[in-house]
């Protein structure tokens, strides 16, 4: 059966159009307050709590963005198991540090699609290869299906690069509307964006109900149609690589003229994966290739927000692969350093990530430049970066609340070194 981890803002578990869909964890006994499978989370029944280390359980979904992401994959497939892990604040905002740690745990669970509705505009992975070399590890060691959201900017972002989406490995996916056309807010891309996916006014679970369904949208609505058929084609072909769930799914799209130069595909996802949210779309890809506005709308991105911006108490770092006596003696080599709070290392990814927690004292400008200087010319590591911010990938567009009632429309799962003395791990 598989296994969507929505790496989100978190889950209610109670609502009626999920709660029978959950993921559970057979390590696990229900309310004994024990972490019965010694994975640093005490009684995570149905995912996990990046942010407070929590069981999702306990925390639920205080912003509600996660928990209707989790009712549309539950939708589109309804025997999908749903695992979620909160990344995203009550704010919707969140680190990319947080996010290597929830792609660790959902890997490890056994989570085979990992939907990511969240990303940074104007961030390129190329300025994470942290974020690059975990992706390639739960492709090619987990075998498991990425997929994200292109962003709601009206952006090129061949021009423009967005994270997690712009990254190889990582299906990118655009918003289009009922009729098959690009939605106004949606990011588009010949070269960066995959396929569409319905993302315009799409009903959905309310996370502040157990019955209600609210419509929002936003790439963040079409990215787990995408990861709900990514499910499905898992269930029918057990054993397809990543490569061929990616490729059955990108061969399948519904060409549209209104889509040409906007995405690799220049399609919408297959109908047979989108009837819940549009009605059937007919192949309109024939005559003379006309050039859309959306295509010469912004290409330029000018960012006046916090998104994608460095994170100065926080590095993650790439190694090239070291034996545990090399891993141990790096760790030896940075406790002893002033600078030092934490160091973690993130299970699933073996000695590949390393992610180090600066001490307040040294996050003025001047100390973490040196910080960063002194780690690079070490020789320890293939990349030392700076952690980014994140935020959730919804649109700009109308919502609407339905009864609360059917709509009749339709510690961290990471291995801790070391921890200085009288310092909180969060």
């Amino acid at each position: 059966m598989a296994v969507v981890a929505v790496v989100d803002s978190g889950l209610n578990v109670n609502h009626n159009d999920i709660k029978s869909k959950l993921w559970r964890n057979s390590g696990e006994i229900a309310g004994n307050n024990v972490d019965d499978d010694r994975n640093g989370v005490v009684d995570d029944l149905y995912g996990y709590d990046v942010i407070t280390g929590q069981a999702i359980s306990e925390v639920g979904d205080p912003d509600g963005h996660g928990t209707h992401v989790a009712g549309i994959v539950a939708t589109t497939s309804p025997k999908a198991e749903i695992m979620g892990i909160r990344i995203l604040d009550a704010n919707g905002s969140g680190n990319l540090s947080d996010a290597v740690d929830a792609f660790s745990y959902a890997l490890l669970m056994g989570a085979t699609v990992i939907n990511n509705s969240w990303g940074a505009l104007g961030v390129d992975p190329s300025q994470v290869r942290f974020l690059q070399e975990v992706i390639d590890i739960g492709v090619d060691e987990f075998g498991a299906v990425f997929v994200a959201a292109a962003g709601n900017e009206t952006t090129n972002t061949d021009r423009v690069p967005n994270t997690p989406s712009n990254a190889a490995g990582m299906l990118s996916v655009g918003a289009s509307d009922s009729n098959g056309n690009p939605a106004s807010f949606s990011n588009f891309g010949q070269n960066t964006v995959d396929l569409f996916a319905p993302g315009v006014n799409i009903l959905s679970a309310d996370t502040f109900s157990t019955n209600g369904r609210i419509r929002f949208s936003g790439t963040s609505m079409a990215s787990p149609v995408v990861a709900g058929a990514a499910a499905i084609l898992q269930d029918r072909k057990p054993n397809a690589t990543p490569a061929t769930i990616k490729r059955d799914l990108l061969n399948g799209v519904v060409p549209q003229q209104s889509l040409q130069g906007l995405a690799v595909t220049e399609g919408v996802l297959a109908n047979k994966f989108t009837k819940s949210f549009t009605s059937r779309l007919k192949r309109s890809d024939n005559g003379d290739r006309k050039e859309k506005s959306i295509k010469n709308s912004l290409t330029t991105f000018n960012n006046n927000s916090k998104i994608g911006n460095r994170n100065f108490d926080t590095i993650i770092c790439v190694l090239d692969k070291p034996t545990r006596a090399e891993k141990m003696d790096l760790w030896n080599e940075l406790m002893d350093q002033d600078y030092t709070k934490k160091i973690e290392w993130p299970k699933a990814f073996g000695n590949r990530i390393c992610v180090l927690n600066l001490k307040k004292s040294h996050q003025t400008r001047e100390n973490r430049m040196s910080v960063l200087r002194d780690m690079r010319k070490s020789g320890h590591f293939e990349s030392v970066e700076w952690d980014r911010t994140i935020t959730q990938s919804i649109g700009i567009g109308s919502s609407s609340v339905s009864p609360d009632a059917a709509d009749s429309s339709s510690s961290t799962y990471i291995d801790l070194i070391a921890s200085s003395a009288g310092i909180d791990v969060f």
